[in-house]
């Protein structure tokens, strides 16, 4: 029954290629089996794309996956090479089916680099989807799996991927707050500081170069600078007072900050490369903070507590006019405006904790992401602005998720604890 419903939906469109239309919520259901090794695992490398590529599609909360244990997985993954029947009897509706071969094996060129095909079928016509091969040394096994996760989507769906992005964090796993960078699926964690103080708020520039944070290794709360390219690491604001927040505008031209402004603090505008101040964005009022850039530059949303409690304010940069935004609860805060422009996401104290709350961009139609789940905090947009990543403590530590921007689908992307603050990266 669900197949047919499915099948109602399908959407080809012959020009463009096959993917599926389909009501918000529903999910489709997605068989992956153990990826074929003809010419053996290659020490796990293998299993390490497959892997990959089921974890990626389970983050989306687009698919319905049907359980491996029900697979009847026989014959090869090209198309005529195995019985589709195996399939339908399942009620599967797509198919993704891999082949993992070292260079120089079969048909993969002779190379350092191994070959990963994808296979995807549409079961219940037996329409192949997708054939696409893609090469990466062996260490990047990983990297190959994000790319299948990534044509899936497209090709499916209609949908770029995300699997490929990075999260900037702050790690306190070692003791103390760091910041990292670590994949999409909370795997392969690399650190930007390694200074042994208390580094917070990590921003990405928005051609993911270069990350800006606070950090107080030098006693007083500076805002920090650093090239991931070259490693090279610079102070853009070290007034003394706090230098907190910091965010790029879209152009990466400069960096919005929030500054000790007399008893409160403010929101000033400095350059990216020179920390120079360019302008001062609000002025007394009460203490004005984390500032979120709209796409086309031209507003900022920040938290004040200019009415008396935190709540969420959108500044428009061309008149310099502030309009309040949240009117309900009395602490909201950490507001980040969507990536398309329309929505803001923010943190609301609710009486079990902190919870992510999304509304529109005027502070209308407002959708509580997360609810009685401990503390839900740190919000911030995937590059499509279809998703959200926040830290929790849920399941009694804090974490990072993944949440659609909904909040009907969350997955949690980290298990080791002491995750805080992310922030998501650019499409690459």
């Amino acid at each position: 029954m669900f197949s047919l419903l499915i099948a109602a939906l399908v959407s080809v469109a012959h020009a463009q290629g096959f993917h599926f239309q389909v009501e918000a919520g529903v999910e489709i259901p997605l068989a992956v089996p153990a990826a074929s090794a003809p010419h053996g695992d290659m020490g796990g490398k293998v299993a390490e794309v497959r892997d990959t590529v089921a974890n990626d599609l389970q983050l989306t909360g687009r698919f319905e996956f049907i359980d491996p244990l029900a697979y009847i997985d026989r014959g090869g993954v090209k198309p005529g090479s195995f019985d589709m029947a195996d399939w339908t009897a399942l009620d599967a509706t797509l198919l993704v089916k891999t082949e993992v071969m070292p260079g120089g094996a079969g048909d993969c060129p002779p190379s350092p680099k191994m070959c990963a095909d994808a296979y995807v079928y549409y079961v219940l016509s037996g329409e192949q989807v997708l054939a696409r091969r893609f090469q990466a040394a062996p260490k990047y096994a990983r990297h190959l799996g994000h790319k299948i996760a990534d044509a899936v989507m497209m090709a499916a769906l209609g949908e770029p991927g995300f699997f490929g992005t990075r999260i900037a964090a702050v790690g306190s796993q070692g003791g103390n707050k760091e910041i990292y960078v670590l994949g999409i699926d909370g795997k392969d964690v690399s650190p930007v500081t390694n200074n042994g103080s208390i580094n917070l708020s990590p921003a990405w520039s928005p051609d993911g170069n270069a990350i800006s944070w606070t950090s107080y290794k030098n006693s007083n709360p500076d805002v920090y600078l650093k090239d991931l390219r070259s490693g090279r690491t610079r102070i853009l604001s070290n007034r003394m007072g706090i230098n907190v927040s910091p965010t790029f505008s879209p152009d990466g031209g400069s960096v919005a900050v929030a500054r000790t402004a007399g008893a409160d603090s403010d929101l000033f505008l400095i350059d990216s490369r020179t920390g120079e101040l360019r302008q001062r964005l609000t002025t007394g009022g009460g203490i004005d903070v984390s500032p979120s850039f709209a796409p086309d530059g031209k507003k900022v949303a920040f938290a004040s507590e200019r009415s008396g409690g935190a709540q969420i304010y959108l500044m428009d940069l061309t008149t310099g006019g502030s309009e309040r935004v949240t009117y309900t609860g009395d602490f909201n805060t950490d507001p980040v405006i969507s990536p398309t422009g329309d929505k803001i996401a923010f943190v609301s104290r609710a009486p079990g904790g902190f919870d992510i709350v999304v509304v529109d961009i005027d502070g209308r139609n407002p959708v509580r992401i997360t609810q009685d789940m401990a503390d839900n905090e740190d919000p911030a947009w995937s590059p499509d602005g279809r998703y959200l990543v926040f830290s929790s403590t849920r399941n009694g530590r804090s974490e990072l998720w993944i949440s659609t921007a909904d909040g009907r689908h969350q997955r949690a992307i980290t298990r080791t604890g002491g995750w805080t603050q992310p922030t998501w990266g650019p499409q690459g």
